[in-house]
């Protein structure tokens, strides 16, 4: 089973995706968050296996948010979905450790895959 956090300050966004990886064999979402800060503790406790983090959020933001997590449960795999397709924003997402980056127009299939694709490394 792969543990999946949602971490977006905007509900309609992580109910989207909760509704879509619900309904997928073999994931759980353990928790839905709305701030870096949370995640960041969030992770602390509960150890999902993938996070689906926002870039873009009020107080610490996704970037940061990362980085922290990442520092303290490196076992944590990260994707970043933000509306941002353009350089430099995906090549920094990497730089900083994230183990993948979608925007938030990529279909259903193509998160699932990538949540699939990173918990396997």
């Amino acid at each position: 089973m792969i543990k999946v956090l949602l971490v977006d300050d905007h509900e309609l966004v992580r109910t989207g995706i909760r509704r879509i990886l619900q309904d997928v064999k073999g994931f759980s979402v353990i928790g839905e968050v709305c701030s870096g800060e949370e995640a960041v503790q969030f992770c602390r406790k509960e150890e999902p296996d993938v996070v689906l983090m926002d870039i873009q959020m009020p107080g610490i933001g996704g970037l940061e948010a990362t980085k922290r997590i990442i520092r303290y449960s490196p076992d944590v795999k990260i994707i970043v979905l933000t509306v941002h397709s353009e350089d430099p924003i995906p090549t920094k997402v990497m730089q900083i450790g994230a183990a993948g980056y979608l925007t938030k127009s990529a279909g259903p299939e193509e998160m699932i895959n990538a949540v699939r694709a990173v918990n396997a490394t």
